[in-house]
């Protein structure tokens, strides 16, 4: 889930359920909507702040499209990017890309590749580079270790790419075209999605049933917090975490515990909790407390208000 800066409007799409559309929750009312953007296979929402976000839409390998969307009228794109048959071309508002992420990954079958790509993009041009990845090898089970995700290392010519069923993602330098290094997580083998706080010098990262703070000066664990546990013998994972707007508060959506429990962002503890019921995955945080969320296997929307857990 992503929210607009003024938090009227809330965007999601969770593949399974809403698969080639745009989910779209009004707050004020709690309107929602659903739009189809495309023919592909399921979409995948990419933001870093502003008023814009884009979608990246994941077929069985043929081609890649991204598109740019607005907060105001999530339905439409103001900018696509569609690469097909060896060519890439752009369609609407080429400057929206300067708002937008730069750093993707998906999975393309080229002549002489078929597997994960980096998908870089220099809206400067606009133009897009495809980049093989070298370290990406037999070393990985590629029928269960897909790629699952890229985050831009703020102000560095880096990024860090992460991998399915691996706790151990990749530092690569985006000038060079190489990896340099591997970061450690908590050694629980999840989909580890990474986030860099806005007013914190600090990396955020899941992993299966724990949530991590990295210090990027060393790439060292400075926090972490187990927040999901067994069921008989059978591990637990969590959902998706979101900053509330000042970021002094982490939700983190716990789909096997029926809600969503809330980290203060400086003492790394939960101090907040609550119970929606169903099987929260997708979450976002209002400033004011409200917790929205969504269920992991029909995508009904969930809703709550925070309360103070006591002796936090």
């Amino acid at each position: 889930m992503i929210i607009s800066p003024d938090e009227s409007r809330v965007v999601s799409s969770v593949g399974w359920v809403d698969k080639n559309s745009l989910w779209t929750l009004d707050t004020a009312s709690d309107s929602i909507h659903l739009f189809r953007v495309s023919d592909a296979n399921y979409i995948s929402l990419h933001y870093t702040g502003g008023d814009f976000f884009s979608a990246m839409h994941h077929y069985s390998g043929e081609k890649i499209v991204i598109s740019a969307h607005s907060f105001e009228r999530p339905e439409v794109a103001g900018a696509r990017l569609i690469y097909e048959a060896g060519a890439v071309r752009f369609e609407g508002d080429k400057e929206i890309w300067k708002k937008l992420p730069r750093a993707y990954t998906g999975y393309l079958k080229l002549p002489a590749n078929a597997d994960f790509h980096l998908l870089l993009l220099n809206p400067a041009g606009p133009d897009l580079e495809i980049i093989g990845l070298e370290w990406y090898d037999a070393s990985y089970d590629k029928d269960y270790q897909g790629i699952v995700g890229v985050a831009e290392v703020p102000e560095s010519s880096l990024a860090i790419i992460s991998i399915q069923r691996d706790s151990r993602p990749v530092l690569y330098d985006l000038k060079t075209r190489k990896a340099v290094n591997k970061l450690t997580l908590a050694g629980r083998s999840g989909n580890p999605c990474l986030r860099f706080r806005r007013t914190a010098k600090e990396l955020w990262a899941d992993d299966y049933d724990t949530l991590i703070k990295i210090d990027p000066d060393d790439w060292q664990v400075r926090k972490k917090a187990r927040l999901q546990g067994f069921s008989g013998n059978s591990m637990e994972f969590i959902g998706n975490y979101a900053f509330s707007r000042d970021e002094t508060l982490c939700a983190v959506a716990r789909p096997f515990s029926g809600d969503v429990v809330a980290l203060d962002t400086q003492r790394f503890k939960v101090t907040h909790y609550a119970k929606l019921g169903g099987q929260p995955l997708e979450v976002c945080l209002l400033n004011g407390g409200v917790v929205y969320s969504r269920d992991w296997k029909t995508g009904k929307l969930l809703k709550g208000n925070l309360k103070k857990k006591w002796f936090a």
